[in-house]
């Protein structure tokens, strides 16, 4: 509570990857709408462009391990023309993220 999301994305990355990332700018704010267990949700999420330190190592990582739950979570580099043939929620960021070094505001997307 009481924690912007910006602040709380950078937050996050330095509890993650032990890394101070700085928040460049928010790109997208995504309300999605969805049954789970017999429950109805409305999730709301903010995705920001974040930079990492300049020469940081983990630039030159493909895969590195995230520091909570001894690891569990593995994170790795994908280059964009990659997103069409994989996985990934919100669909929207397929698109999207291509042409992400070209946007110069916020886009809004509701899935249902």
């Amino acid at each position: 509570m009481n924690e912007t999301t910006e602040s709380a994305i950078v937050r996050e990355m330095t509890e993650e990857l032990g890394v101070q990332v700085e928040a460049q700018r928010l790109a997208f704010v995504s309300e999605d709408f969805f049954e789970y267990d017999g429950l109805k949700y409305h999730e709301i999420g903010f995705y920001y462009v974040i930079t990492l330190p300049e020469a940081h190592k983990l630039y030159d990582e493909i895969e590195f391990k995230g520091l909570e739950d001894n690891g569990k979570l593995i994170f790795r580099w994908f280059s964009l023309d990659k997103l069409e043939q994989m996985e990934i929620y919100p669909v929207f960021l397929k698109k999207e993220l291509t042409s992400l070094p070209d946007a110069k505001r916020i886009k809004h997307f509701i899935q249902k």
